[in-house]
């Protein structure tokens, strides 16, 4: 009898597990193309970059925060290069992370001690889309690239390796090479974060338990904490060594301007992971209510069970056969020091609590395995709990999945997220045009590059000086470059800042095309003149106009962009010092009446020595001047009293 009790209890939990599964799985495959967020769209065309490219550190791209490797990128590069289709492809390797969720938690709940049925109960805890935004529990660790999902899943997979017999057998050497890699590449895309927050905790308290006699130190385990930290260091070394440059290590110590409300929003934070915190006063017992009761009440009880573990576990009166279970408990606190301590409300103006992920998910796991010790006696007791936590489990499935389907069918008749770009690319699509200029943010842009690979999408943003000039944020720097931009375009901008927010000598090129609820499509009627970056500091051709960024002027520019300089003569352009990768020439147009020599290029070196100086001659003249990489030299114009002059673009051109 106990042994059929015990098989309907495992298939229960095994049978809600595996659905779970088959529902996010049917969800992400049709919602496909509609929750791609801000970030989610960034990892999209940065993946297809990879595949065209043929290597993973894609030639001059900007970076971020990571690299974008060690999430859902690696499992959907195959599946994109057999089908051509980014969500496809990103659907298809979230199926595959999904399995893998699966097998590692019931396998750390069996290392742990656990039963297959807590096994199943762990799964299907973490497996819960508590949260649906760009940052939140479900897009980090689920759906679109999956950015947390790996960080989070190997120090989970380091517990259960160093919890592995002390004669491993041939799947655990297996399981431990698959683990070293995972490292690495964590150490190349991240940096020290995944060792530091959460590898760092299990083998300190690794070491702690050897000390105290209660594990040994088999070549094993001593091939999982050795390499553990060497290959993260030869993971990051291989990114310098790259020259790839990421924000992944920029980690800042609280002030005491910012530990307080640090310390506060971090608390707050754990539970906004879990959507408990909404944006707009609820009704308690509403059906919006009752779901944050019922979400309160598994995540609260999952904080309990934490803080009853440690406090037996510090008092030395824990189950022995709960005792593996402190490696859980280790990161999550561990992780909530490194919160505590450092400043993370850059850009959540409360916290940055997608990183909570790292300790949250080993909260729930530690439940799921601890919880029903906390009832053990009397027996009523014991079998009330099980019903009640049997309850609340499929009460909290039941509620968090039905908030997830609302979040992404919503009731205002709009579906998914990214609406306003699928409208951009169906009018986009009507067009004759290979290039996408929006003005409207990054994340507009790169959601469009996601939606339609096709086409190239590049944002134009206004500097510092007012100009406005191409950016990538996370893209290649060669699309920056103003002069591959030779053909009619379409180009974007909101309906509220409409075309005046365009720089005239764009607006006055474009005829509008279409509308949609937030933006206008536009379309020039020739190359739209877009300025990239200011010099060369990539590739091997670019152009400035004597009105980009930084560069100073006497007279006034035309709707081509050209200088029509002052009679006065005298210094008509400076440019600034040039950011230049390389040794380049440069050449500009300076169109004039008269004959000889009508003015001269210098060229002046930072410190304001005269380098070198080319005459100007009368005429439509092309003057040029070669500038060595790296000396921040700028060009002056100048022109003889008198004589009027049109000056065109500077081009620069790579002479290595």
């Amino acid at each position: 009898m106990n042994k059929l009790r015990e098989r309907c209890k495992i298939g229960f939990w095994w049978a809600l597990a595996a659905a779970q599964i088959v529902f996010l799985c049917l969800v992400a495959l049709r919602a496909g193309g509609a929750v791609i967020d801000d970030d989610a769209g960034k990892v999209y065309t940065h993946m297809m970059a990879i595949w065209e490219s043929g290597t993973l550190a894609v030639p001059d791209w900007r970076y971020i925060t990571t690299m974008e490797l060690d999430c859902t990128t690696l499992l959907a590069l195959p599946f994109y290069g057999l089908t051509g289709n980014p969500t496809l492809a990103f659907w298809c390797g979230n199926v595959i992370l999904l399995g893998l969720w699966a097998a590692l938690l019931a396998l750390l709940v069996r290392r742990l001690g656990g039963s297959w049925a807590r096994g199943a109960l762990a799964v299907l805890a973490v497996l819960l889309p508590y949260e649906f935004c760009a940052v939140g529990y479900w897009n980090m660790l689920f759906l679109n690239a999956s950015q947390y999902a790996f960080k989070v899943m190997l120090p989970l997979l380091l517990v259960a390796l160093l919890l592995a017999p002390d004669r491993p057998r041939r799947r655990d050497w297996v399981l431990l090479a698959v683990y070293l890699g995972g490292v690495f590449l964590t150490g190349l895309s991240s940096g020290v974060y995944v060792a530091a927050c959460g590898l760092a905790p299990v083998l300190v308290l690794a070491v702690w338990e050897w000390l105290h006699g209660r594990i040994s130190a088999t070549p094993y385990r001593l091939v999982c904490a050795g390499g553990s930290v060497v290959l993260t260091l030869a993971g990051m070394a291989l990114q310098s060594r790259l020259g790839i440059v990421t924000n992944a290590t920029s980690m800042t110590f609280n002030t005491l301007d910012t530990l307080r409300d640090n310390a506060v929003n971090c608390v707050i934070a754990f539970f906004r992971l879990f959507g408990l915190v909404p944006a707009e006063p609820v009704t308690v017992f509403s059906p919006q209510g009752i779901s944050l009761l019922v979400r309160l009440a598994a995540v609260g009880g999952a904080l309990a069970v934490c803080l009853w573990f440690t406090v037996r576990a510090l008092g030395g009166k824990l189950p022995p056969a709960l005792r593996p279970g402190r490696y859980l408990a280790a990161i999550f606190w561990w992780n909530l020091g490194v919160l505590l301590l450092t400043n993370t409300r850059y850009g959540d103006p409360y916290f940055e609590y997608r990183y909570h992920l790292m300790g949250a998910v080993p909260v729930l796991v530690l439940a799921a395995l601890a919880a029903p010790a906390l009832a053990a006696r009397p027996v009523r007791l014991h079998r009330a709990a099980v019903a009640g936590g049997t309850v609340l489990m499929v009460a909290l499935a039941l509620v968090v999945n039905r908030d997830g389907v609302k979040a992404i069918w919503q009731e205002d008749g709009t579906f998914g997220v990214n609406g306003p770009e699928r409208e951009i690319c169906g009018i986009v699509n009507t067009l004759d045009v290979e290039d996408v200029i929006i003005t409207a943010g990054s994340g507009t842009t790169e959601i469009c590059g996601a939606l339609d690979p096709t086409r190239r999408y590049i944002t134009l943003n206004s500097t510092e000086e007012g100009n406005m000039a191409l950016l990538t944020w996370d893209g290649s720097y060669m699309d920056t470059d103003g002069l591959s931009y030779d053909k009619p375009a379409a180009v974007v901008c909101t309906i509220e800042e409409g075309v005046e927010s365009l720089p005239a000598y764009l607006a006055n090129q474009c005829v509008e095309v279409g509308r949609t609820s937030q933006y206008i499509v536009l379309r020039t009627t020739g190359a739209p003149l877009v300025d990239g970056m200011t010099g060369l500091p990539n590739g091997d051709e670019g152009v400035d106009y004597p009105d980009s960024t930084w560069y100073t002027y006497t007279g006034t520019m035309d709707d081509t962009r050209r200088l029509h300089t002052d009679p006065a003569g005298g210094d008509v352009l400076y440019t600034p010092a040039l950011e230049l990768h390389t040794d380049v020439r440069i050449t500009l147009t300076c169109d004039t009446e008269g004959s000889g020599t009508v003015g001269k290029v210098q060229r002046w070196q930072r410190d304001g020595t005269l380098a070198a100086e080319v005459a100007v001659p009368a005429g439509n003249a092309q003057v040029s001047l070669d500038l060595p990489a790296g000396r921040g030299d700028y060009l002056v114009l100048v022109m003889d009293p008198g004589v009027s002059a049109t000056v065109g673009p500077l081009y620069f051109e790579a002479l290595s």
